[in-house]
């Protein structure tokens, strides 16, 4: 679920990071190793042209978080899910402040990355995620407004975000402090059969990673996405 999705990845980067055969493309001497599968997916959403997309599931690999999205130094790590993956035991969005998404039952493929900062440590999670229609991803936007809407008080202090500015048309930004103190950001940006989710903790670089996938967002051929 998307309020514990950062230390979920955290956990997920931990066990991947114990072999040297994990540790991303570009940190690895040549002939060390061979690619993984997370440096595969990682190297194909890099290069992915929005324009080039047929369809939702290029999409959303298109419109993933990007090493080029975030600030000098840091780095990115795709966590792919196999072609065949059940989505409907890998939840997205499913459990935020308690609350069920209908549009979970919607979706087709996702496409999850992990942002880390100069030092290897994760700050930004998010997913690409491929609705069967339009009308599921523009749902599901709504329905994470509604969850937000019903969150414990003593658990969430809602503050002022960054701006939406540069976002796509159907896009929502929260900012929070949890009970422990930290601050979180989540944006939700949709196009088409398209879902693009961050959340961090940093909200210029969370803000400016969501304008850079607004921008790719835009350039996805309608007829691919259904828009």
């Amino acid at each position: 679920m998307l309020r514990r999705l950062l230390l979920a990845v955290l956990a997920t980067v931990a066990v991947a990071g114990c072999s040297s055969a994990d540790e991303p493309a570009a940190t690895r001497s040549p002939g060390t190793a061979e690619p993984t599968a997370a440096d595969v997916a990682a190297a194909a959403a890099a290069t992915a042209d929005p324009a080039a997309a047929q369809d939702p599931a290029q999409a959303a690999v298109a419109v993933a978080l990007r090493a080029t999205d975030l600030p000098a130094g840091w780095s990115v790590q795709a966590n792919p899910l196999p072609a065949d993956a059940d989505l409907t035991a890998n939840p997205s969005l499913t459990g935020i402040c308690g609350q069920t998404f209908a549009s979970e039952q919607h979706r087709t493929s996702k496409q999850p990355v992990v942002g880390l900062d100069a030092t290897g440590t994760p700050q930004l999670s998010s997913e690409a995620i491929a609705y069967d229609s339009p009308a599921a991803a523009g749902a599901a936007v709504q329905e994470l407004v509604q969850a937000f809407g019903r969150c414990p008080e003593d658990q969430y202090t809602f503050e002022t975000g960054p701006s939406a500015e540069g976002l796509a048309a159907t896009s929502v930004v929260f900012q929070y402090r949890l009970a422990d103190g930290t601050t979180q950001v989540v944006l939700a940006q949709a196009r088409g059969q398209v879902l693009s989710v961050l959340i961090g903790e940093d909200p210029a670089v969370t803000a400016a990673a969501g304008r850079a996938i607004a921008a790719r967002m835009a350039a996805l051929p309608a007829e691919a996405i259904g828009a």
